[in-house]
């Protein structure tokens, strides 16, 4: 019998997916940055939450003004606005700074708080838009796509996979209901799809041993990036990073693997001289 969990998930991941499908294919370049704007601003939100159920002093204003000037220097570096981006970027390690160390004590560890954001969220996010406007031309959107499809069929396969075969943990004192068994299905998972997607709709950009090679470090990296918010959510405290999608939990939840596998991949593709 299907779980009323399973049919809340699915339910809310439709929405998604259209959501996915414009973000993508159809938005163009401004549209496409501002929106990756709100979502790590959201993202900062949660982290800023997550922080604060272990009283860490972190303040929300300090936040997303980071973000808007890390996405101000990106903007900057993008038009060739080069002594600008410097600025800017300068601006930005100053607001940290100041945020961290004339704001509370000086022995505090706040910098490193206000410095997780910006390698965590706000730069895999800006390497998005690298793919998809810069890196490739023609096939920006089917590497996003390509991307998502690996890390989701990797998540589907493994929750399957682990809810049915699961026995050995994986890293029981992260996240015990992670399973080995489940973590070899979403390599599959990831496998089937990936193969699947690129000879379908990218015939002949990757050769055989290159995709394998490419799938594979997507979906260990996707699976390492689930853990490391499982880590970062039990050292919290907290179930989910909040409760914007329903049944899925928050912004955190959903993107994770994404976070560790985009700069793994947009790794791949330079290093395969893919454009």
């Amino acid at each position: 019998m299907i779980s009323r969990d399973l049919i809340l998930r699915v339910s809310s991941a439709i929405p998604l997916v259209f959501f996915v499908c414009w973000f993508f294919f159809l938005a163009n370049e401004i549209a496409f940055i501002i929106t990756s704007i709100i979502i790590a601003l959201i993202g900062n939100y949660e982290l800023g939450s997550a922080l604060r159920h272990k009283s860490i002093k972190i303040k929300f204003f300090a936040l997303y003004l980071s973000v808007v000037l890390f996405f101000l220097a990106f903007w900057c570096l993008w038009k060739g606005l080069t002594d600008y981006a410097l600025g800017v970027f300068i601006f930005h390690t100053v607001v940290i700074l100041f945020f961290s160390f004339f704001q509370q004590s000086w022995d505090s560890k706040l910098i490193l708080w206000y410095l997780l954001p910006v390698f965590w969220i706000c730069l895999p996010i800006t390497l998005l838009i690298i793919v998809r406007f810069r890196i490739s031309e023609f096939y920006g959107s089917l590497l996003i796509f390509f991307l998502l499809l690996v890390s989701a069929f990797n998540d589907i396969f493994a929750y399957f996979g682990g809810k049915k075969f699961g026995k050995r943990p994986l890293a029981p004192t992260i996240s015990p209901k992670k399973t080995i068994e489940g973590s070899v299905f979403g390599l599959l998972g990831g496998l089937l799809s990936g193969t699947i997607m690129a000879y379908c709709a990218m015939p002949g950009l990757f050769p055989i041993g290159k995709l394998l090679m490419t799938i594979i470090a997507i979906t260990i990296a996707s699976q390492i990036g689930d853990l490391c918010e499982s880590k970062f959510k039990r050292y919290c405290q907290i179930k989910d990073s909040s409760n914007l999608i329903p049944g899925h939990g928050g912004l955190l939840d959903r993107i994770d693997g994404y976070l560790i596998a985009l700069p793994v991949f947009i790794g791949i593709l330079l290093l395969l001289g893919i454009h």
